[in-house]
């Protein structure tokens, strides 16, 4: 048989190619065992950790707290994690802090302005001015409409001015409009001034003059969903910007429901939008147990329409312009402190976190419905 006789570069070309053969082989094993059902020996798919809201939307991400609440450090932690707004639930309401006509208590308030401060979060003020919030030596004093109105301008003056600077917003006025659109009856205004949306455009007026540049919303319930309330509020705010009174945004306060029906949502928000007015879900929470059933139970089912439903209403709220999303503040933290408990059921879920502050469902929804 004739030898076979390779030269030095032949030997090297037949190493190169055995090498990278034997090199496909190992790689091809490895592919093949990766892929083998059962394999145990692979680490496994990394857990999926969700963002925190603040740090995904391109608008303020608020929510409604106390100082005895923020006193608590799993709260306030929460707070810090996920959120970058602040709304007082109560304490800055008129009846907590005007105590009589010449002493106020801004312990409050103080807390949870310099909270926000320490933590690089903005304040919401809420509210200024709401019906069931004159404190009773007020009421009680029977002002006619000029002492009334006299001593609600120093009122503003006094806490507008306080946190010049600090509070980034206020809710001037709240709920002047009763369901039907008509204006409240019940009210002291209403009761005092022949022509209430007058009083409450100066009143606008007296907060812009006190702190300039805080933005100046009127606030409300079912806006949204009752288009005789919307038709009056958007006619109230014609005439604030032809007679050149400040208005600069609406805050609808979106307490909702698992079974309300998007569509309807989704025109009445649209609808308030048109207004070109910033615009603020102020009071968002979701409840589920539609019956007010002691017997209710928060199922997987239950809580993935609750997460379907926040994830909706945040892609509505995002569709909005740009320019017009202000912020989306949500009435609480924790389904154990939900002022729902009281008003509609003790077996109600409405916010974004458990009692033991675990992520629920409805915060995901909230998280994917954001650009």
């Amino acid at each position: 048989m004739q030898k076979l006789i390779f030269g030095p570069l032949k030997v090297k070309i037949l190493n190169l190619y055995f090498a990278v053969l034997i090199l496909s082989i190992i790689s091809c094993s490895k592919k093949n065992h990766a892929v083998t059902p059962g394999n145990n020996t692979q680490n496994p798919p990394p857990a999926v950790v969700s963002a925190p809201l603040k740090d995904k939307a391109l608008f303020e991400i608020g929510a409604a707290v106390t100082v005895a609440h923020l006193k608590e450090p799993d709260f306030a932690n929460t707070f810090k994690t996920n959120f970058n707004q602040l709304s007082a639930e109560y304490e800055m309401k008129m009846k907590q802090i005007w105590t009589s006509a010449t002493t106020y208590s801004f312990d409050g308030p103080d807390y949870l302005v310099n909270f926000a401060a320490q933590n690089s979060m903005k304040v919401h003020g809420h509210t200024l001015l709401w019906y069931k919030s004159f404190p009773d030596w007020f009421i009680n004093a029977a002002y006619d409409s000029l002492n009334f109105e006299n001593n609600v301008k120093a009122y503003i003056q006094t806490v507008v001015g306080r946190y010049k600077g600090k509070i980034r917003s206020w809710d001037v006025a709240n709920e002047i409009f009763a369901d039907d659109g008509s204006l409240r009856i019940d009210a002291s205004v209403y009761k005092t001034f022949k022509d209430p949306i007058g009083f409450y455009e100066r009143c606008f007026q007296y907060a812009r003059d006190t702190d300039p540049d805080a933005k100046l919303f009127y606030n409300d319930y079912d806006q949204v969903l009752n288009s005789a309330k919307r038709s009056s509020l958007k006619k109230m705010v014609e005439r604030f910007r032809k007679e050149g009174y400040p208005i600069d945004g609406i805050g609808d306060q979106f307490h909702t429901t698992v079974w309300t029906d998007k569509a309807t949502i989704n025109i009445g928000l649209t609808d308030l939008a048109s207004t070109g007015l910033l615009i603020h879900i102020s009071e968002l929470d979701i409840r589920v147990n539609q019956n007010k059933s002691d017997s209710y139970v928060f199922t997987d089912a239950e809580q993935q329409k609750q997460a379907n439903m926040y994830k909706a209403i945040v892609e509505m709220y995002e569709a909005l312009p740009q320019a017009q999303k202000f912020a989306i503040t949500v009435w609480g933290i924790t389904d154990k402190y939900s002022w729902l408990l009281s008003w509609w059921s003790p077996k109600e879920y409405p916010l974004l976190f458990n009692g033991d502050y675990s992520k629920k469902k409805a915060y995901e929804g909230f998280l994917s419905g954001l650009k």
